[in-house]
C-alpha cells in the first residue's frame, strides 16, 4: 500500500449509523413544523470490518479493526492478510498520523495539509460524522428541508461546499450524502473552480444495542490532482460491531527507526 492509499483507508474507510435526535426547522411550512434525524448515542465504539479499495491505479482489500471515542479519537489497524498488521493510524481533533509497518515509515498531517492532498475540505468533525452516519454539518436555521418521494432532503451550505442529505422518511436514518466542493483555486497562475464530489451511501441496516446501524457502507470520491481527474471507491462491510461504556485503549507510537514520508 502506498501513502495516499493508506490515508484514504484511515479517512474514509469506516462508516456507522445512529439514534439520538437533532431537530431541524422546515423552510417549507406546508410539510411540517420540525424534523429530526436519528443519531448514534455512545461513548466508545469498535468494529471489525472488511474494506475493499479501488482507484485509478489499484484494487486492494484488507481487514480493519476500528476503535472510536466520540468527539475525540479515531484509531484504525489494517491487516491485509495472515493476521499481520500492515498499518496503524490515529486521528485526533487536529491531526492524522499513520505508520506503514511494511515500509518502516510514517506520515503526519494536519487537516489543512490533508485537504490539499485530496483537493477536498476535510476536518475531524467531517470524518467523525462520516463514520457515524451523521449529517456532515450540524443542523442550522438556514438549512432547506423538503420532502421528495420517500426521503427528506436536507440541503446545507458551508462556504463553497454544497451538501445534500437524503434521510429515509420512515426510519429517519441518513442513507445518502452528496457533497460538492466548488472552491476557487490557482492552477498554473490561473483561477479555476473545483468540481470535486464526495458521495456516501449506507445500506444493510440492522439493530445494534437497540440502535440502528448500517453494516454496509460505500464511499465515492471524485477529485482532481495535478490536472487529472481521479476517482476512489471504498466498500466497507462490518463483520462485527459493538458499543461500550468501558474505557478503550488506543495504543499508538512511532518506532524510532521509522522514516517520515
Amino acid at each position: 500500500m502506498n501513502k495516499n492509499t493508506l490515508i484514504l483507508f484511515f479517512c474514509f474507510g469506516i462508516f456507522f449509523s445512529a439514534c439520538s435526535k437533532k431537530t431541524l426547522n422546515f423552510k417549507d411550512a406546508e410539510i411540517a413544523d420540525e424534523f429530526a434525524v436519528n443519531d448514534l448515542e455512545f461513548e466508545y465504539l469498535t468494529t471489525n470490518s472488511k474494506i475493499r479499495f479501488s482507484n485509478d491505479e489499484k484494487n486492494l482489500s484488507a481487514t480493519a479493526n476500528i476503535r472510536l471515542k466520540k468527539d475525540s479519537i479515531i484509531w484504525v489497524s489494517i491487516t491485509p492478510g495472515f493476521g499481520i498488521e500492515a498499518a496503524r493510524g490515529i486521528i485526533t481533533q487536529d491531526s492524522l498520523i499513520f505508520i506503514n509497518r511494511m515500509n518502516k515509515e510514517y506520515s503526519a498531517y494536519d487537516f489543512e495539509q490533508l485537504s490539499r492532498e485530496f483537493n477536498f475540505s476535510i476536518d475531524f468533525d467531517l470524518l467523525q460524522s462520516v463514520l457515524l452516519g451523521d449529517m456532515p454539518l450540524e443542523p442550522g436555521d438556514q438549512d432547506l428541508v423538503k420532502k421528495e418521494s420517500n426521503y427528506y432532503v436536507v440541503k446545507q451550505e458551508k462556504g463553497a461546499i454544497t451538501i445534500n442529505n437524503f434521510v429515509d422518511a420512515r426510519s429517519l436514518k441518513l442513507e445518502r450524502v452528496a457533497m460538492q466542493d466548488r472552491s476557487k483555486e490557482e492552477v498554473f497562475g490561473k483561477s479555476r473552480t473545483r468540481n470535486n464530489t464526495l458521495t456516501l451511501r449506507y445500506n444493510d441496516f440492522q439493530m445494534l444495542n437497540e440502535q440502528v446501524f448500517p453494516f454496509e457502507n460505500l464511499v465515492s470520491l471524485d477529485y482532481q490532482r495535478n490536472g487529472k481527474k481521479r476517482r476512489t471507491e471504498i466498500d466497507i462491510q462490518h463483520k462485527k460491531a459493538s458499543i461500550t461504556d468501558e474505557v478503550l485503549r488506543f495504543p499508538f507510537s512511532v518506532p524510532e527507526k521509522y522514516v517520515q514520508k
